[in-house]
């Protein structure tokens, strides 16, 4: 008996492992009216053949000569491309716990992040997609600048 509960739990959470945990992300009826990847000399790509419908990898580019920071692997946001526009996804909850550490990007060194959204956004449905994530270049105290970067990835 203890084994059939045991077999029973290992595969609901196979189960659940395999579709990203709590279905289908949703897209928003907000188009996306800002400007993305116009900060030269930064770029943020997804790796080709990391999209899958919960995480994708993405690497982010500093070949400036300025401090540039962002938020954790946790810090991003999804959009979906529908007839052109973009769209942003809808989180499960409003609010989500993170912690506020910016992560430093050095000069011409890349560094690669996994990012997931199952527990934030739900499983992809096949389309196209980017994960936009905000950035900013410091040069003291009330002196930065804010862009955002984003990086576009199917998922089949």
């Amino acid at each position: 008996m203890k084994y059939r509960m045991y077999l029973l739990c290992g595969t609901f959470l196979a189960l659940c492992l395999l579709t990203a945990c709590g279905g289908d992300a949703k897209v928003s009826d907000q188009a996306f009216e800002g400007v993305v990847n116009d900060y030269e000399g930064v770029t943020m790509t997804a790796v080709e053949g990391t999209a899958h419908p919960g995480t994708v990898t993405v690497e982010i580019l500093n070949t400036t000569d300025q401090d540039i920071e962002s938020g954790n692997e946790y810090d991003f946001a999804l959009q979906k491309e529908m007839n052109g526009t973009w769209y942003w996804l809808q989180t499960k909850q409003d609010e989500y716990a993170n912690t506020a550490e910016a992560l430093l990007y050095p000069e011409n060194e890349t560094v690669t992040q996994k990012l997931t959204w199952a527990n934030v956004y739900g499983s992809l449905d096949k389309g196209h997609y980017r994960v936009v994530k905000a950035f900013f270049e410091y040069g003291g105290p009330g002196d930065s600048v804010d862009f955002l970067l984003a990086a576009e990835f199917d998922i089949e």
